[in-house]
C-alpha cells in the first residue's frame, strides 16, 4: 500500500507542468470503474494528472487512466489538514 502511494505521487509530480506552489489535493476516478484515488500535487493542476501507475502483490506495472478534479467534497470540511 505505502509503494503505491509512493508511486503515486511521483507520477502525480511528474505530470504536472505548471500551477502555483501550493500543495493541492485531487479526487481521481479511474475510467471504467468506481475506484476513487486521492493524489496530493505540489503544484500544475488537477485535470493534468491522467494515469496512475503502481506495481501489484505479484510486482507488475500497472497504469490506470485518471479523471482528476480539484473539487473539494463535502467531507473535506471534515478532515481538514
Amino acid at each position: 500500500m505505502k509503494r503505491k502511494i509512493i508511486s503515486l505521487v511521483a507520477v502525480a509530480l511528474l505530470l504536472t507542468v505548471a500551477g502555483c506552489n501550493k500543495q493541492k489535493t485531487c479526487r481521481c476516478s479511474v475510467r471504467g470503474t468506481s475506484d476513487v484515488r486521492i493524489v496530493k500535487i505540489e503544484r500544475g493542476e488537477c485535470e493534468q494528472v491522467k494515469l496512475y501507475q503502481y506495481h501489484t502483490a505479484l510486482d507488475s506495472l500497472e497504469v490506470d487512466s485518471l479523471v482528476c478534479t480539484g473539487y473539494e467534497f463535502g467531507i473535506d470540511s471534515i478532515f481538514k489538514d
